[in-house]
């Protein structure tokens, strides 16, 4: 039976630092939990805890069962991915909040979890939110490089979620043509972006993850297992070869010229031409 809140003052909240945030919300940090006392729990999994702002009322209580209904089964993909591992620290303790910003946690480790519940129509979307914040912590988990603060490990926390939740993010969240509009398109498939919220960065690591598993068909499983500091590194361990921005660029110029203007409504063209 889900409880109730009997606090009337204004719940404290935290800030995260490590953040799944639309190209529309330019800072580096969300608002994070509110106390325990101001959230009406929903209800417990082996591995998660579920609670909800109650100004959402029922659209609160619909979108909790709704994760409640398919986070083991995510839990399980992303622990297959990660070869079979488990997380320190859980359960993961899920909010879904009145926020449309996204989702975030408070660092890579993190297992404390915002969801903003306004962050899109779509239930599978918000499912996918949580999968993006819960990799980063199989990530930081698994190590081989994988930084949910960069860019590398920020693109793989987005393709893995994209990939269980096909086709469902907002025009905000897509991130392919910030990186294919720019002229000329900065390599950081060699060099890693210290950061998780800068698109143009995010766009080239998701096109280059995508590319890996779509068009050079790798599992996710090799992929994450060849992770290292660079995506250009994790390329070495896949493929034996030091050509990967190269080889990238390709592809990618031949089917994308540089000088147009793109709006894929995805992350994942993939497979093309090439």
């Amino acid at each position: 039976m889900p409880g109730k809140t009997t606090s009337k003052r204004a719940p404290t909240r935290t800030h995260h630092h490590r953040v799944t945030a639309p190209r529309s919300h330019k800072a580096a940090t969300l608002p994070g939990m509110h106390r325990a006392s101001a959230v009406t729990q929903a209800g417990s999994t082996a591995h998660f805890r579920v609670a909800y702002l109650p100004s959402l009322g029922q659209e609160g209580a619909d979108l909790a069962a709704a994760i409640l209904e398919t986070c083991e089964r995510d839990y399980n993909l992303l622990s297959e991915t990660f070869g079979g591992l488990t997380p320190e620290a859980l359960p993961f303790v899920v909010e879904i909040t009145s926020d449309s910003t996204g989702a975030s946690h408070s660092s890579c480790m993190g297992t404390d979890i915002s969801i903003g519940g306004k962050s899109g129509g779509n239930l599978d979307f918000i499912r996918s939110l949580l999968v993006a914040e819960e990799d980063e912590v199989f990530m930081a988990n698994f190590g081989h490089g994988w930084n949910c603060g960069a860019s590398n490990g920020e693109g793989l926390s987005r393709v893995l979620a994209n990939d269980i939740y096909k086709n469902v993010e907002p025009a905000d969240f897509i991130s392919s043509n910030v990186w294919l509009n720019l002229d000329p398109r900065p390599d950081y498939v060699d060099h890693t972006e210290p950061t998780d919220t800068d698109y143009d960065s995010i766009g080239c690591s998701v096109l280059f993850l995508n590319w890996l598993r779509f068009q050079r068909n790798y599992s996710w499983q090799q992929i994450v297992s060849a992770g290292t500091a660079t995506l250009a590194g994790t390329y070495r361990n896949l493929a034996g070869k030091v050509t990967a921005w190269k080889d990238f660029e390709a592809v990618i110029n031949a089917n994308f010229p540089v000088g147009q203007q793109y709006s894929l409504d995805t992350d994942n063209p993939f497979p093309v031409s090439g």
